[in-house]
């Protein structure tokens, strides 16, 4: 499939030529309103490119899993990196969460959509800052806008505690599963949050070939 994701190696986002193919498919129909709803939060952030376009070799609004996170880093900008939330971004997270996903049967296709509780990169050119109340307070109806984009969801995965946090403070009512941040520095100095991750993407899984649950947020 020409929209399907690169399964032989991770970071493939560092190839030219695969970011132009994946500008390429920004309005294919799967993830053509999710790249409208970044346009729209661009345009009322003063055309804030630091928001990133979905990744159109995921699943788009077909997704049963949604993976949030807490915030873009600077490789998702397109001013530092692919200007995509991506697995396939040129960075050690990425890489982190392209095997995890592959090791535990995710097919990117089919299944999922990644995206932040904060939806615009918060920081400097430097370093991302510390979330505020504020900076969560002021994405929540960017995420219940994002969410009634995803009619087939069945399941929201937190990665790291900041994301899980955020979420909970948000007070939206959805079938959540939570799991350690795939950052090397979680990966690397505790290695048991590896297996944490994996079990996480595989009850995930479950849920989504299972029945569909209820959804309720406001």
């Amino acid at each position: 499939m020409p929209d399907s994701p690169r399964t032989d190696r991770p970071r493939t986002n560092r190839d030219p030529e695969e970011i132009a193919r994946k500008q390429g498919l920004l309005a294919a129909p799967h993830v053509a309103a999710l790249n409208d709803y970044v346009r729209a939060l661009r345009a009322s952030r003063g055309d804030d490119a630091s928001i990133p376009w979905f990744d159109p070799t995921d699943a788009g609004t077909g997704a049963r899993i949604l993976v949030l996170l807490e915030a873009p880093g600077r490789r998702a900008t397109e001013e530092k990196g692919s200007g995509f939330i991506s697995a396939d971004n040129d960075d050690p997270t990425a890489e982190n969460a392209w095997r995890l996903y592959q090791e535990a049967g995710i097919d990117r296709r089919a299944d999922l959509v990644v995206w932040n509780v904060i939806p615009w990169y918060i920081g400097t050119d430097q370093a991302v800052r510390s979330r505020a109340r504020t900076d969560i307070e002021e994405a929540r109806e960017d995420l219940v806008a994002l969410l009634r984009l995803l009619p087939n969801l069945r399941v929201v995965l937190l990665l790291g505690r900041a994301a899980q946090t955020a979420w909970d403070r948000l007070g939206i009512e959805m079938q959540v599963t939570r799991a350690p941040h795939p950052s090397p520095q979680n990966l690397n100095t505790r290695p048991e949050m590896r297996a944490e991750i994996l079990k996480a993407l595989v009850a995930a899984k479950a849920v989504a070939d299972g029945e569909p649950n209820s959804r309720n947020y406001s």
